[in-house]
C-alpha cells in the first residue's frame, strides 16, 4: 500500500550492524521530488536504509548502517551543504567510517558516494556509480553488473522518479542483486508539497522481494507513478509472460498436456501462471487442475469455475486421478480442492487477478469454449475494479491466444470450441479489445504428440498425473493432436519462429457455424500457420516442455 506521513523507524537492525544491500537515490530538480529504493537479504531495509525529503534530497546508509545519519544528512543538505561535505562531516569522527557505505543526492542533482573500503572479503562485491540526477551503490553483490544494470535502467527508463527507481531496482535484482538472498525491498518518494514520505512501499519477508515489490508497485494507484506504459516497463523487466489459462479440462486430453507445457515454461522462468479458469462445469475439473498445479510445486495458483457451463459430463481422466489413493489411504496426488463447488466463480476470479496486474501485461490463453471470456466482457464494476469488463480487459491484457476455429483453405468444417458455445465465441470475436491470435484446428491436427513420449518421458516418478490422464483418456498407444499446446507455446514464445502468422484481419462465424477470416489492414485478428519444418520444431519443443519434471 502507499500512504503519507513519517515511516516507522523502530525496525530492529541486523546483528553486527551490517546492512548488505543495493540501493539507488534520485531526484527531479524541476519538481523537487526526491526518492530512494533499496533491496537486501535482511528484513525491513526500507525502514532503516533510505531517507528522503522533498525539495532537499535523498540519502542511504548501508553496510554497518547508522540510522542516526539519515535525518542528520538531510538537515545538512537543507542547510545548503553540498553532498560531498555532508558525507565528510558525517564520517569525520566515525571510528567505523571505513565500514560505511553511503549514497547521497541533493535537490539540484549533485551526488556523492562513500564505499566500505575496509569491508571484509565476505562483503564483496561492493561498488557505486552516479549519473545525471541519481547515484546507486551496493555491497555483498553478485558482481559489478548489478550496479551498472541499475544505472543503465534508471537512465533509459522514462516516467516519474518512482518509475525509474523501480526499474533500476528490478534491473539490479535481475542482474544478481545481493548474492545471499532477496528477503526485503522498499521504495520511498518525497514531494515538497507533502509532509513526510509522499509514497512508501515495502516487502519485508519474501523469497523474491524485488519482484513482489514490482507487482505491488504496478498494482497500486498513486500520483508518484508515471504513465501506465512506464509502469509496464518496470514490471516487465523480468520478461516473464503473465499468463491466465482458460480451459475445458476434462474433455480432450490436450488440455492436460497444455497445462504441463505451462509448468515447464514457468520452471524455465519464461512465464508465470496467474490463474486457471474452467469453462467445463464438472466437479472433478477443478480438483484435477489443482492436483496438477500441486504436483508441479505450485499449489497456490488459484482455480476458478464457470457456473452452469457447457459439457458438465463426467470424464474419467480427471475423476480417477482426483479420487486416487495410495496404499495408506492418502491422496495419490495431493490437492486442496475436493470439488469444483469449492472453487471461486471464474469471472470473479478473473477480475480479481486482472485488477492486481500491471497495465498491458497479461496474456490470456483460452483452449476451450469462450464462455468465461464472454462473461468477463459483460461483467460490471466490483470490489476488485471500478472498470466494466471490456475496459478492464483493455487495460490489463495485451494478447488473447486462442485455440479455436479452422482456417485451412480446403475441407473447412465447424470447430468444437466455437460451436459448443457459439454465442460466446461470436461475442469474443466481435468485442474482445486486444489483439487475438487463433490456432486453428488444422495446426494442432498437423502436429501429433507422440505416444512414445508418454511411455518413456514421464517415468521419472511412479505416478504422474499427466501420464495417468493420457492413459485413461484412450487406449494406449496413440498419438494425439496438439491443439491446445500450440496456443500455449505461441503465447509464451511468439517470436521464436515456431509458427507463421496470417496477415491482419477479422475472424467471424458464418451461418454454418464455420469461422471465416477476412484480411483487413490493421485488423485485430490473425491466425497461425505452420510449415513442415516448423512442425518438427514444434513437436520437439512440446515434448521437452510437457515432460519436464517439476522445477522451481
Amino acid at each position: 500500500m502507499a500512504w503519507c506521513g513519517e515511516p516507522s523507524r523502530n525496525a530492529v537492525p541486523p546483528a553486527g550492524g551490517i546492512t548488505s544491500t543495493f540501493s539507488i537515490v534520485a531526484v527531479d530538480p524541476e519538481t523537487g521530488v526526491c526518492g530512494a529504493a533499496v533491496a537486501s537479504k535482511y528484513p525491513a531495509v526500507g525502514k532503516v536504509v533510505p531517507y528522503v525529503r522533498g525539495g532537499v534530497g535523498a540519502f542511504c546508509t548501508q553496510h554497518w548502517h547508522n540510522p542516526k545519519y539519515g535525518n542528520q544528512a538531510l538537515d545538512l543538505l537543507a542547510a545548503g551543504k553540498p553532498p560531498e561535505e555532508v558525507l565528510t562531516e558525517l564520517l569525520r569522527d566515525d571510528p567505523q567510517r571505513e565500514q560505511r557505505q553511503l549514497g547521497i543526492i541533493d535537490a539540484k542533482g549533485r551526488a556523492a558516494n562513500r564505499n566500505p573500503s575496509g569491508a571484509e572479503k565476505a562483503s564483496e562485491y561492493w561498488g557505486a556509480m552516479s549519473g545525471k540526477f541519481y547515484a546507486c551503490q551496493g555491497n555483498t553483490l553478485a558482481g559489478p553488473e548489478v550496479i551498472t544494470a541499475m544505472a543503465r535502467a534508471y537512465e533509459k527508463t522514462a516516467g516519474s522518479v518512482a518509475d525509474r527507481l523501480m526499474a533500476a531496482l528490478v534491473a539490479g535484482d535481475r542482474a544478481g542483486g545481493d548474492h545471499r538472498g532477496r528477503l526485503a525491498a522498499g521504495i520511498r518518494v518525497a514531494h515538497p508539497d507533502h509532509p513526510g514520505n509522499w509514497f512508501e512501499l515495502d516487502v519485508d519477508d519474501s523469497s523474491d522481494a524485488v519482484e513482489e515489490l514490482a507487482r505491488k508497485y504496478a498494482a497500486v494507484e498513486h500520483a508518484a507513478k508515471g504513465t501506465g506504459a512506464t509502469s509496464r516497463k518496470v514490471e516487465n523487466e523480468s520478461n516473464r509472460v503473465r499468463l491466465i489459462f482458460d480451459t475445458d479440462m476434462g474433455n480432450d486430453i490436450d488440455d492436460a498436456l497444455a497445462l504441463g507445457v505451462i509448468h515447464g515454461l514457468q520452471s524455465r522462468g519464461e512465464c508465470e501462471l496467474l490463474a486457471v479458469t474452467l469453462s467445463k462445469d464438472n466437479e472433478f475439473a477443478a480438483p484435477y487442475v489443482d492436483l496438477v498445479n500441486t504436483f508441479y510445486g505450485r499449489p497456490e495458483i488459484p482455480v476458478g469455475v464457470g457456473r452452469n457451463g457447457k459439457t458438465p459430463e463426467d470424464s474419467k481422466y480427471i475423476r480417477l486421478p482426483a479420487e486416487a489413493k495410495d496404499e495408506q489411504g492418502r491422496q495419490r496426488y495431493p490437492h486442496r480442492l475436493k470439488s469444483g463447488k469449492d472453487a471461486p466463480e471464474a469471472v470473479g476470479l478473473l477480475r480479481k487477478v486482472l485488477a492486481a496486474q500491471p497495465d498491458g501485461s497479461v496474456v490470456m490463453v483460452v483452449v476451450g469454449f469462450s464462455t468465461n471470456l464472454a462473461r468477463l466482457i459483460e461483467s460490471r464494476a466490483d470490489e476488485h475494479s471500478k472498470l466494466p469488463g471490456q475496459d478492464l480487459i483493455a487495460r490489463k491484457c495485451r494478447l488473447l491466444s486462442m485455440m479455436g476455429g479452422m482456417f485451412s483453405p480446403q475441407k473447412r468444417e465447424k470447430e468444437y470450441n466455437v460451436y459448443t458455445d457459439l454465442a460466446a465465441a461470436k461475442k469474443v470475436f466481435a468485442e474482445w479489445p486486444t489483439p487475438v491470435v487463433a490456432s486453428g484446428f488444422e495446426i494442432g491436427q498437423a502436429i501429433k504428440y507422440p505416444a512414445t513420449s508418454i511411455v518413456y518421458d514421464f517415468r521419472y516418478v511412479a505416478h504422474h498425473p499427466l501420464r495417468e490422464a493420457y492413459e485413461l483418456y484412450q487406449k494406449m498407444p496413440y498419438d494425439r493432436e496438439t491443439w491446445d499446446l500450440t496456443s500455449v507455446l505461441y503465447a509464451v514464445r511468439p517470436n521464436q519462429g515456431y509458427f507463421g502468422l496470417s496477415q491482419p484481419g477479422k475472424i467471424e462465424v458464418d451461418n454454418h457455424e464455420i469461422t471465416q477470416f477476412k484480411p483487413a489492414e490493421g485488423g485485430p485478428h490473425r491466425h497461425l500457420t505452420v510449415t513442415p519444418e516448423q512442425i518438427v520444431r514444434v513437436r520437439e519443443a512440446l515434448v521437452q516442455l510437457a515432460s519436464q519434471p517439476p522445477g522451481p
